[in-house]
């Protein structure tokens, strides 16, 4: 009985935390929400939302500031919920903590790795990852910004999204046994 007791404290001992991954915009209030929103549902959805630590920031935050309106009800046409979002501005305390970094933008990609060199082999672009942005990256990977724009080009957003979600989740897990 005391070997059973230990074999479990062993394994608990050796779990790894949860994987962090943090999406970056540029205000934090449009995409990146929506994009945490989605994989932390979608995560859940697969049962594995313990294994996951999912957040979001921006290049250009006022902290604080809540999701705008067309993202909020964006979101609950697709069942998410924004409503306790708040803006956080990235800082290298939010980078160091985070285990998987992904920009919406190539130009987010880039100010990430300007800004926090040491971070660099953990900074991708969402709708690339578990790729590398390179020269040959095609421009149809940015994310576009869709502040002051229509409810339904955020649910283009969304659906832009989508399809990211398996292999940021996969690449997420392989980070968690890496």
């Amino acid at each position: 009985m005391t070997a059973s007791r230990g074999s479990a404290v062993n394994a608990t001992a050796k779990r790894k935390a949860p994987v962090s991954v943090l999406f970056v915009c540029t205000g934090n209030i449009c995409r990146s929400p929506l994009a945490e929103a989605l994989l932390r549902d979608y995560a859940g959805k697969q049962g594995l939302s313990a294994r996951l630590l999912v957040g979001s920031a921006g290049t250009h935050a006022w902290d604080g500031n809540l999701a705008t309106r067309e993202a909020r009800a964006a979101a609950h046409q697709w069942g998410l919920d924004l409503s306790h979002h708040r803006a956080r501005e990235i800082r290298h305390s939010i980078m160091r903590a985070s285990d998987i970094v992904l920009a919406m933008t190539r130009s987010h990609h880039e100010y990430l790795v300007q800004t926090f060199p040491e971070s660099k082999n953990k900074i991708y672009l969402a709708l690339l990852f578990p790729r590398r942005l390179d020269s040959k990256t095609r421009a149809d990977t940015d994310v576009p910004d869709p502040i002051g724009e229509s409810i339904g080009y955020y649910l283009e957003v969304l659906e832009m999204l989508r399809p990211a979600l398996p292999d940021i989740l996969k690449g997420a897990l392989e980070e968690e046994t890496a």
